[in-house]
């Protein structure tokens, strides 16, 4: 019964892994054709301030979008592996930072 409980949870993983995949690319396509839209009616206007105010809009809306696409591509990516509570290595230790001191050239 065990067996058959932990091939569902792969199946299901793996189902989530590749909808996940699909939604992460479907979003990123509808923000790229939305910002090349966006891009050819900024240029099209007739008024210089205004055309580069649309311009700017359109860098900074296309920015945050695209940078909300790769957040939950990634935020989805870790809680479907599962590894968003795993602990993080320790840091290294550095052996040379107890040798060096402020202003002193000669040890580095």
């Amino acid at each position: 019964m065990d067996t058959r409980r932990g091939s569902s949870r792969v199946g299901v993983k793996i189902l989530a892994s590749m909808m996940a995949v699909l939604g992460a690319a479907a979003l990123t396509l509808a923000c790229m054709i939305a910002l090349v839209q966006g891009t050819v009616r900024a240029v099209s206007l007739d008024q210089i301030p205004l055309r580069v105010l649309a311009v700017i809009a359109d860098f900074v809306f296309g920015t945050i979008l695209l940078l909300g696409c790769i957040y939950l591509a990634t935020h989805l990516a870790v809680r479907i592996v599962g590894v968003g509570r795993g602990e993080f290595p320790p840091l290294p230790t550095d052996e040379y930072s107890r040798d060096v001191r402020s202003g002193d050239s000669a040890k580095i």
